[in-house]
């Protein structure tokens, strides 16, 4: 796959170093555990734990949709391999694949014990979490649960990332409106379409800094055909695709969150070379809210 290209908008590598007063947060999507039948674990699910099992400083690990596989029968293995298995505090997010029927979805507010939506604080910094309620390759939110979003932006200027398993459309890599343009072709649509309301309240809130979403399948350098890669910039808030850990076409990364005292970095991580992609590191700087450590 062709290398994205270099956004002019914000700086591609820091200039420093990270420094250790950060909050850090580790965001993976779509591991679709036995995706490739009952009782097999794919993708890249064992490096990862074991890369992340050498992180004790990470604050957070979001699950970011996409975590069960083929349906009820699956759902053992993302609490008995995944979630028990984990020794820092994590977030799970809905995917499409949670939202597959119905009971697929009464069984992910089981397992995960959270709510559809959510607002988690962690040291001055506001996650919104979004999940997904329906299954498919296009996913509207639906209006009522875009003006809880704008509600709950208003009530508090903090940093703040936001969640979602899918991208805004016509955002990052495979956002783009495919069967429009490209009639019968693959891949399809993956999105949420008709964003503009989403973005008009973004662009109102300016401590809003990330957009972060999978479900799209691509690799984190890779470079759709209308030449959108899986980062981009827009006004302040930068759009991050996580590529999949499993399900076909598994790649072994995931990204990395650092917000500082004045920026925002989104790192890469290989979890099987378990290596930093020094190539893939952005930085959004700014000062943020983030509080000091207690």
């Amino acid at each position: 796959m062709a290398e994205s290209p270099n956004p002019s908008a914000f700086k591609r590598r820091p200039p420093r170093p990270a420094g250790g007063a950060s909050l850090k947060l580790c965001v993976v999507s779509d591991l679709h555990l036995g995706w490739a039948g009952v009782g097999r674990e794919t993708g890249f699910h064992r490096e990862f734990l074991h890369d992340l099992s050498s992180m004790p400083d990470v604050d957070l690990l979001v699950l970011n949709g996409g975590i069960n596989g083929r349906g009820l029968e699956t759902y053992p293995l993302v609490q008995d391999e995944l979630i028990a298995k984990l020794k820092c505090h994590s977030y799970y997010v809905s995917g499409a694949s949670e939202a597959q029927t119905p009971e697929t979805l009464q069984k992910y507010f089981e397992i995960s014990g959270r709510p559809l939506d959510g607002v988690l604080f962690l040291r001055g910094i506001r996650m919104v979490f979004l999940g997904t309620s329906t299954f498919g390759h296009e996913v509207p939110i639906d209006p009522a649960r875009v003006e809880r979003l704008s509600r709950a932006l208003a009530e508090d200027s903090s940093t703040t990332i936001i969640f979602h398993p899918l991208p805004l459309a016509d955002s990052v890599c495979h956002s783009w409106d495919y069967l429009g343009r490209t009639p019968g072709e693959q891949p399809f649509n993956t999105r949420v379409p008709d964003a503009q309301p989403i973005r008009d309240i973004l662009q109102g809130h300016p401590e809003v800094k990330l957009w972060v979403s999978g479900h799209t399948r691509a690799k984190h350098s890779e470079v759709d055909r209308f030449g959108n890669g899986t980062t981009r910039l827009e006004e302040q808030c930068l759009h991050v695709s996580v590529c999949n850990l499993g399900n076909k076409s598994p790649s072994p990364e995931g990204r990395f969150i650092l917000v500082e005292q004045d920026r925002v970095i989104v790192r890469t991580r290989n979890f099987l070379r378990r290596e930093w992609i020094e190539e893939q590191t952005y930085e959004l700087p700014g000062k943020t809210t983030l509080s000091p450590r207690i």
